[in-house]
């Protein structure tokens, strides 16, 4: 796409203002041109910052809902003009799929396929589901003789919701999935390639937006202070891993999820995409606070964008999960890991100590701690 030197896209933001305590209501301008920003307090009819080129920004971070780092400045994106709307999310769609049972080393190979198919996943996680969802996701197929034989099968193990978004997302992503039926389903798509038969087909597809919102709102949605389906995290004998913004932005969270269930050593009892506060993320990493000169920093990368939390378990329970697992991750600097420790996770998808792709627990006693902290204390503050 060509730009005009002068087009910019035009979003309405928040930031806390420390000294006066309290909230800002302010005007972010992006200009793709030269990916340049200028910020604006329409109160005051001000600029806190002119013009000014960021060459890291770009339109994948300035997503409603993302915090964007703007010289230390975070910057929660709320909305954006209706010009923009048009230009940036026209047709946008959300979509819920689901990943049927199916062997863990499929998923990060799934999840990869969805983002390189141009999806948004906005929100993730794994769990069990019971018959009366089974039925409503099945619903259009009331009276089939083959309805109860489906609803079996996805009971019968862990699956994997999200949200998608995209343009047209709910047609879209049918079209990613392909025919019921892998043998008749077109080469490229989901079922093609990963599909075993018209029962194990990989994943399910909603029929239309309103059909995906009900679904959203069943999968992702909480009855008073629970939710609908509940996390599957056990808080035992485990570790936490947490995917960072950057990575998902990079379109590696699938590969990483992928390096972690096929290394033969750990499983995933447990996964969810969480959008943190500064004061979460700093509260998260107060442990290093003091001890490494970049915890502001760290701080600030881990609310900049949404990050997945997992909780690791070990296949071989005898072994102290926290200690190995941070031998699948590496050292902290991804460049002395590709010198060292080239398979590691952080030597493959790691940029720089600061984005260097995944959090692991340190401590062998923090890994329940940390894994609580998302599972229990972050899920209900987002209820």
């Amino acid at each position: 796409m060509v730009y005009d030197y002068f087009d910019k896209y035009i979003f309405t933001c928040e930031m806390y203002d420390e000294e006066a305590d309290k909230i800002l209501k302010l005007i972010l301008n992006f200009f793709p041109f030269d990916n340049s920003v200028q910020v604006i307090d329409p109160e005051k009819g001000k600029f806190l910052l002119r013009r000014y080129q960021i060459p890291t920004l770009n339109l994948a971070t300035l997503q409603i809902g993302n915090i964007v780092n703007i010289f230390s400045k975070l910057l929660l994106i709320t909305d954006c003009a209706p010009l923009t709307h048009r230009t940036l999310f026209k047709g946008s769609e959300h979509t819920f799929a689901l990943i049927k049972p199916c062997p863990p080393s499929m998923h990060g190979k799934i999840i990869t396929y969805i983002m390189q198919k141009g999806f948004r996943i906005v929100r993730m996680k794994n769990g069990k589901v019971n018959k009366d969802f089974g039925v409503m996701l099945y619903r259009n197929l009331a009276g089939n003789e083959k309805l109860p034989l489906i609803i079996n099968y996805i009971t019968s193990g862990e699956v994997i919701g999200l949200e998608l978004v995209a343009p047209y997302a709910v047609s879209k992503w049918r079209d990613c999935l392909g025919a019921t039926d892998p043998k008749k389903a077109a080469p490229g798509t989901l079922r093609y390639l990963y599909g075993q038969d018209q029962l194990k087909n990989v994943a399910h597809g909603c029929n239309d937006p309103q059909d995906a919102a009900e679904m959203l709102e069943e999968y992702f949605g909480y009855a008073g202070n629970l939710p609908r389906i509940p996390f599957s995290a056990t808080y035992k004998d485990c570790t936490c891993c947490v995917i960072k913004p950057h990575a998902i932005l990079d379109g590696n969270m699938g590969a990483i999820i992928e390096m972690i269930t096929t290394s033969g050593k750990f499983y995933i009892s447990a996964m969810a995409m969480f959008s943190l506060t500064h004061a979460n993320a700093k509260e998260f990493y107060e442990v290093y606070k003091g001890v490494f000169t970049e915890y502001e920093d760290m701080s600030i990368h881990l609310c900049e964008g949404q990050c997945v939390a997992l909780e690791i378990k070990s296949e071989d329970p005898s072994i102290n999960c926290v200690c190995q697992f941070r031998k699948l991750c590496g050292p902290r600097d991804p460049e002395l890991c590709r010198q060292l420790y080239p398979e590691t996770i952080r030597a493959k998808y790691g940029k720089s100590i600061l984005h260097n792709a995944v959090h692991c627990t340190d401590l062998p006693e923090d890994g329940e701690r940390e894994v609580e902290y998302f599972f229990k204390l972050i899920s209900v503050h987002e209820n």
